[in-house]
C-alpha cells in the first residue's frame, strides 16, 4: 500500500512538472507530439469558426519561420460539435492536415524552394473533445479567433496571444530563440 502511495505521489510531481500543452500527447493519427524535445512549438487553438483566419495566416508565418523548423500543433476544439459527429470532424481534421502539407509544399515551390524534409514531422493536428487545453488558455466555448503560443526547445511558454494580432510578436520571438 505504502509503494502504491509513494509511485501515485512521484508519478504526479513528473506529471505536474511537464509543460501544460504536453499533456496531450497524440494527434488524430495517434502519433506521439514531440512538445519539449529539442524543437521550438507553435501551438494554435482553434475550432470551425477560426478556419479561415488560421489558413489566411498560419503558411506564411510557418514559411517566414522555417530556419527555426518549428513543430506546429494545431488543436482544434471540438466542444461545439455535437456527439454523433465527433467521428466526422476527426476525419475532417485529418483531411485539413494533409491538405496544409498540400499548401506548404506550395508555398515552398512559390518562393522558389524545396520543401524542407522535415515539413511532414513538423504538423500535429490534436481534436480536443473536451476542449481542456483551450480551457486552460481562457477560451471560452466558440470562441471567435485563433489563439498561439510558443513554446521553447525544452517546452517551456515564451509568448501567447491572438494569432492574427499576435504574429509579429510571436515571430520575434521564436526567432529570437
Amino acid at each position: 500500500m505504502k509503494k502504491t502511495a509513494l509511485l501515485t505521489c512521484l508519478l504526479g510531481l513528473m506529471l505536474g512538472a511537464l509543460p501544460a500543452s504536453a499533456a496531450e500527447s497524440k494527434d488524430v493519427f495517434g502519433k506521439e507530439v514531440p512538445i519539449g524535445q529539442g524543437r521550438p512549438t507553435l501551438v494554435l487553438y482553434t475550432n470551425r469558426g477560426t478556419q479561415e483566419e488560421l489558413r489566411k495566416h498560419a503558411y506564411q508565418f510557418i514559411y517566414e519561420m522555417r530556419s527555426k523548423k518549428p513543430i506546429v500543433v494545431v488543436h482544434v476544439d471540438l466542444r461545439d460539435v455535437p456527439g454523433l459527429f465527433k467521428g466526422m470532424a476527426r476525419k475532417q481534421i485529418k483531411k485539413g492536415h494533409d491538405e496544409s502539407l498540400d499548401e506548404m509544399r506550395n508555398l515552398f515551390r512559390q518562393k522558389g524552394e524545396a520543401p524542407p524534409p522535415e515539413l511532414e514531422s513538423s504538423l500535429y493536428m490534436v481534436a480536443d473533445t473536451k476542449g481542456e487545453p483551450h480551457q486552460s488558455m481562457g477560451l471560452k466555448k466558440g470562441f471567435g479567433q485563433v489563439f498561439a503560443q510558443v513554446l521553447s526547445d525544452s517546452g517551456q511558454e515564451l509568448a501567447r496571444g491572438p494569432f492574427s494580432e499576435s504574429v509579429r510578436k510571436l515571430g520575434q520571438v521564436l526567432a529570437s530563440r
